[in-house]
């Protein structure tokens, strides 16, 4: 084993070689904290999209239960109108049968008294 001698020449390669790495791991350093950064942004664009969809799908939720409700409401109304309708029906049957009876009373009595 040889011992090498370390000439200024050797010393100034050595410390441009330090200067080099130590201007690389500079560069790497900077880039390191700034994916750093950009992680932290996502995460937090993560978080926010996260309580954003969160949020929409409450109000779908919501909605779908307002729709829901909007029509049992529109069934119930639905068959008060048909009850209504049948109710109507029904008078209207009935009014007619009153007025056939009072026609029918009113001829009687034309028939009974000539004079009228």
């Amino acid at each position: 084993m040889s011992t090498e001698r370390w000439d200024d020449e050797r010393l100034d390669r050595l410390a441009t070689k330090i200067d080099s790495l130590a201007s690389t791991a500079e560069i790497h350093s900077r880039a390191i904290e700034s994916h750093e950064q950009i992680l932290e942004r996502h995460d937090r664009l993560i978080e926010s999209n996260s309580r954003v969809i969160q949020a929409l799908a409450n109000v779908a939720t919501e909605a779908r239960e307002e729709r829901q409700q909007l029509f049992q409401s529109m069934a119930q109304q639905q068959e008060i109108i048909a009850q209504q309708q049948t109710e109507i029906r029904g008078m209207q049957a009935e009014n007619r049968r009153i007025l056939d009876i009072l026609l029918n009373d009113r001829d009687r009595d034309r028939g009974d008294n000539p004079s009228n």
